[in-house]
This record gives C-alpha cells, structure tokens and sequence, in this order.
C-alpha cells in the first residue's frame, strides 16, 4: 500500500478489506495520472464513501480527483475537501 491510501482501523471485517482496497484503487490511480505527487492527496474509504484531503494546484486537479474516486469499482459517494491554493510564482 502507498503513502497515500490511509487504512481504516485494523478490523477483520469484509468491509474493513473492501474500504482499503477501494481507498487503495482511488490512490493508485490518481499517481498514475501523473497529476498528484505521493502524499498531496489522501484517500479514506468507510462503506463506500471516499473521502479525499490535501492541498492541490488548480480546480481542475481537485475535480479529476473527485471524477476518479467516483469511478473506482465500490465507491457509492465522494467527500471531496481537496483544498486549491494555485502556485503564485513568487518565491518571496
């Protein structure tokens, strides 16, 4: 598992199994879309329900996240509270 999926606490539960492995997919995909740097976006999963956090660059970031986490195979809602704080270019 990557940094950037958070596990659900440690129950033996199919669910339990079944939110890591969606929270897992959401993860995976959105570093594999070369737009999100490991650790800039955490994923949760609980009973299908993801929930995204972190800090992105633009608005359009923020909703291919949403778009991706809606699309993993499970995902019955999106918790999107991905923060925009676009790059000014000062270095100040």
């Amino acid at each position: 598992m990557n940094d950037t999926a958070r596990r659900t606490p440690a129950f033996d539960s199919p669910q339990a199994a079944e939110d890591n492995r969606l929270a897992e997919e959401v993860s995976q995909r959105l570093l594999a879309s070369g737009l999100f740097m490991p650790r800039q976006v955490q994923v949760t999963s609980s009973e299908g329900v993801i929930r995204l956090q972190g800090e992105v660059g633009s608005y359009y970031q923020k909703q291919w996240a949403q778009t991706t986490a809606l699309r993993a195979n499970g995902a019955r809602h999106v918790v999107n509270e991905i923060d925009v704080a676009p790059y000014s270019g000062d270095a100040t």
